[in-house]
């Protein structure tokens, strides 16, 4: 953490964050990548109609603030039955020390589709995320050895794929499509109807929200879930937010990725272990998706376009940074759309050291240089 951060910096940043997502070859990858998970997501809905689904295309890539190339693609894959109007209904998880809205218990309302899905449900009448989540594997497993390879080696199906000797990472996510907007949100109290985001916050929740399959609990311990997702209310979000190109909206969000990358080996937690054997980093708390969530915070309080021009891109990424600082000097770490869902719980946790994170965020902003 050296350089100070002025105009020519900032251009750097960005000259590293941004690539042409029009240029031939990025739309022959990612052609190539939605061919092969739609391959697969056919393939499941064959194999076993329970898993029959519908693909949703996420994340940064299709939200146009994807940094330094196309190496990373997101898909949501939405079981098609369990996601029907009032088929599926959440529940509180019961006897948690700390009660967290993030994470929740689901149901089949619907008697047919309840016996129909019976062996994935627990005696307690859960959905159990766990057992989907392997059979949701095996089927990956099976149609990625079923589908042939080009010739010419030009994709390697690994963990991960292989084209033109690009790594790629795709992220495949077993979700549930939510009809309504959840009780925990506040959003459309919080921004008011002469807030001038009120209309596309609107259009953002009649869309609805998504449940995610997880075998990890908000104490970041094994425990069968199922999490929020708002992937898809975001992406509408910031869509209308970015599309403006003579302002500063997406290039302050790639340029603090970008900054995030160069000094998240400076941007960790320590959480300490219960038998004190030791500690371990948790880079989690400077993810993307923090940025993203204070992102929506700074525009939610400056919507007017006035703060987004050029001439203000060291202020808006500066008071970002000031925001994921105050919040990890808290220990309070929340999700944008649910207030009371922590996107890091540390009370569920065990003991968490947040100073040296602090300190560095703090040595981060002093390079900041207004003239």
């Amino acid at each position: 953490m050296t350089r100070n951060f002025g105009e020519d910096e900032f251009q750097r940043l960005y000259k590293k964050a941004e690539f042409d997502r029009k240029h031939k070859e990025v739309k022959k990858i990612e052609k190539r990548i939605r061919s092969l998970v739609d391959d697969i997501s056919d393939y499941i809905g064959r194999k076993d109609p329970l898993f029959k689904n519908f693909v949703i295309p996420s994340g940064s890539f299709y939200e146009d603030l994807k940094v330094e190339g196309p190496d990373e693609f997101d898909f949501m894959i939405c079981l098609e039955e369990l996601s029907c109007p009032s088929v599926s209904v959440t529940k509180d998880i019961p006897m948690r020390p700390v009660p967290d809205p993030g994470y929740v218990d689901v149901q089949i309302a619907n008697e047919v589709y309840r016996n129909r899905w019976q062996s994935y449900i627990s005696k307690r009448g859960n959905l159990k995320p766990g057992v989907l989540l392997r059979r949701f594997k095996e089927l990956i497993e099976e149609a990625i050895a079923k589908r042939k390879r080009p010739s010419g080696g030009e994709m390697a199906v690994l963990v991960d794929i292989q084209l033109r000797k690009i790594p790629i990472t795709i992220t495949i996510t077993l979700c549930i499509k939510m009809s309504g907007w959840p009780n925990a949100s506040d959003i459309l109290t919080r921004v008011k109807r002469e807030h001038p985001g009120y209309e596309v916050f609107r259009e953002a929740v009649a869309g609805g929200y998504h449940l995610v399959a997880s075998t990890i609990g908000e104490s970041g311990k094994p425990r069968p879930c199922w999490r929020l997702s708002f992937s898809i209310p975001e992406g509408i979000v910031l869509k209308h937010i970015c599309r403006n190109p003579s302002l500063i909206h997406r290039m302050t969000l790639k340029v603090l990725k970008v900054l995030r990358k160069e000094n998240e080996h400076f941007l960790f937690l320590v959480e300490q272990p219960a038998d004190d054997a030791g500690s371990f980093n948790i880079t989690w708390v400077f993810h993307s998706y923090v940025l993203k969530t204070m992102f929506l915070h700074e525009w939610t309080e400056f919507p007017e376009d006035l703060y987004w021009t050029k001439d203000k891109l060291g202020k808006r990424i500066k008071g970002i940074l000031e925001r994921i600082q105050s919040s990890v000097a808290r220990k309070d770490i929340r999700s944008f759309w649910v207030p009371d869902y922590k996107l890091f719980n540390f009370r569920a946790r065990k003991a968490t050291n947040t100073e040296n994170c602090v300190d560095n965020l703090a040595i981060l902003l002093g390079r900041f240089k207004f003239s």
